[in-house]
């Protein structure tokens, strides 16, 4: 199998055909999937790990070594895993100009003809699939609503006068993303409220069934009609 070669180690970067069942996985920690994830941070701006070491220094407080840069990026080897903080995290995003989730984006799922696994506690000794690692990156649809209500707040108390550019088109879209949620709610609730207004009128036309029933007809056409009408219960017969 071909590799991008760092420096100080290597990294998979193709696909290889899918491996047989009898075959071990590769198995990779959250931390060394943030290893293997810094690397291709540096490779994406092109940079040494001495250039990267110089550009994360304003953000981390210290200077990293060379030496420092490629053991960090050989956890993904496997030897020594580096411990990643979420303040190390954190300034590799701003050093390299990415957004965090970068550094929890899933690697190539084959590695020698081998599928890689995150290994977690819940995942036993054959991990979970990197493809839950998108789900932590962007959330599942049930969460967006909780997300993007929390920014909007957060943005409303910060000011839209104080906001950048990136930040106030954050602002606009998570404004549309609330109103159609909204609107989305509101519009099952007209759904619902239209199915009750019919069931209830469904509800009178089977009690005066059961009143015409008990009571006997004697014949008239109208009460007749009433108890042999069939229900046909349509939220939309009911509106004008």
């Amino acid at each position: 199998m071909m590799q991008q070669t760092y420096e100080g180690g290597s990294v998979p970067r193709k696909k290889s055909k899918a491996p047989e069942a009898s075959e071990q996985i590769v198995g990779l920690t959250p931390n060394q999937i943030v290893a293997f994830n810094l690397a291709e941070a540096r490779l994406w701006r092109n940079w040494t790990q001495e250039e990267a070491a110089e550009a994360l220094e304003p953000y981390l407080g210290v200077r990293w070594s060379k030496g420092s840069f490629s053991a960090a990026e050989r956890s993904v080897d496997g030897g020594r895993v580096r411990q990643f903080s979420a303040d190390e995290i954190v300034a590799f995003a701003r050093a390299f100009d990415l957004p965090v989730g970068w550094f929890f984006l899933p690697p190539p799922a084959w590695h020698a003809g081998k599928a890689v696994k995150v290994l977690t506690p819940d995942g036993g000794p054959n991990g979970v699939q990197p493809s839950e690692l998108v789900d932590v990156v962007f959330g599942r649809t049930e969460q967006q609503a909780v997300i993007e209500m929390r920014l909007q707040s957060y943005l409303q108390d910060l000011g839209v006068d104080r906001l950048t550019d990136s930040q106030e088109a954050v602002r606009r879209m998570v404004n549309a993303r609330v109103e159609e949620i909204v609107r989305h709610s509101l519009g099952q609730l007209a759904d619902a409220q239209t199915m009750l207004r019919a069931l209830a009128n469904h509800l009178e036309d089977i009690e005066t069934r059961a009143k015409m029933a008990a009571l006997g007809n004697g014949g008239d056409p109208v009460a007749t009609d009433l108890a042999t009408r069939p229900i046909d219960i349509d939220p939309e017969a009911d509106q004008p």
